[in-house]
């Protein structure tokens, strides 16, 4: 009797296993299944236009002319050796660390301000946040009117204390000013947000044995929350100038990189050659050239950030 039992219940085991098997397999490939649409949409809207606009860069493409040849890396060569390419990326550099830089002193000291408990800090706060939820199109139109020469904000203010505002859009420096100016102002409330969510995360404890001890707000400020706060700092700075290198669309309404070539930054020039001249190729080499530059770029920071971690 034991013999017939075990041997039913050894052929129900043969006959699970198959069973159990094929679970398995479908529990192991589901995950994947499930997100397989999403990657498919993926692949469509980034890696194949990636895989494409590198091969048109290697060819002397033009959307105005018939066919193309391969030149290897000419186009890349010719950028490089291109001083637009050159004014275009060192334009570039020039708002993205003076915006960064301005909107980081202006955000830390408004986080600064926020900490503290007074009348009126909810209302100032939403305020302070509203240039963030602007779209970069709609700054560049509320700048564009405010540095206007004749009924200008601006030279309306400057003129009740007796100084003629420039032409400012008109002028090369003061058209990056201008720029420059547009940008703080619509990120700066980025800055504020996450430094003020690291100045509020910071261990009571601390300050408050500072405190005892005799340190002042700066001393505070320099030996206890900089620190503390250094790999914070250094992933918005991070973020913030990859952002900055990208800026076309505020740049674009204001100037439209005039006067001249003053305030077209690199993402601008790349536009101008690809769209308007239709030189496809030419502007894919540049635009891989820029991505090579924000990848060293980044590099150099999450260097930087991991050092300041194991400190």
């Amino acid at each position: 009797m034991d013999s017939q039992f075990n041997t039913y219940s050894s052929g129900v085991g043969v006959m699970l296993w198959p069973g159990r098997l094929l679970s398995k397999i479908v529990n192991l490939v589901k995950p994947y299944l499930l997100i397989m649409p999403a990657m498919l949409i993926l692949a469509g809207v980034i890696i194949y236009p990636l895989i494409f606009s590198l091969s048109k860069s290697l060819t002397d493409f033009n959307l105005g002319m018939p066919g193309e040849v391969f030149i290897g890396l000419k186009n890349y060569i010719t950028a490089l050796n291109d001083q637009a390419f050159r004014e275009s990326l060192g334009v570039s550099l020039l708002f993205s660390l003076c915006s960064t830089g301005l909107g980081l002193a202006l955000g830390f000291g408004t986080a600064l301000l926020l900490q503290r408990d007074f009348i009126g800090k909810r209302l100032l706060t939403i305020l302070i946040i509203l240039p963030m939820m602007v779209t970069p199109v709609a700054v560049g139109i509320i700048w564009l009117l405010m540095f206007q020469p004749d009924f200008s904000i601006i030279n309306g203010l400057l003129g009740l204390i007796g100084i003629n505002g420039p032409i400012w859009l008109q002028n090369k420096w003061s058209a990056r000013i201008a720029v420059i100016v547009a940008d703080v102002w619509q990120w700066t409330p980025f800055f504020t947000l996450i430094l003020l969510g690291g100045l509020l995360s910071l261990p009571a404890a601390v300050i408050e044995s500072a405190k005892v001890d005799g340190a002042s707000g700066f001393q505070l400020l320099r030996y206890i929350k900089v620190p503390m706060m250094k790999s914070l700092i250094l992933v918005v700075l991070l973020i913030r100038l990859i952002d900055s290198f990208k800026t076309f669309d505020s740049i674009f309404i204001m100037t439209n990189g005039g006067p001249g070539s003053a305030t077209e930054v690199l993402s601008l020039h790349i536009y101008r050659s690809g769209l308007p001249f239709m030189n496809i190729s030419y502007a894919s080499a540049m635009s891989y050239l820029f991505l090579v530059i924000l990848i060293v770029t980044t590099t150099l920071l999450i260097r930087q950030l991991r050092r300041a971690e194991n400190v």
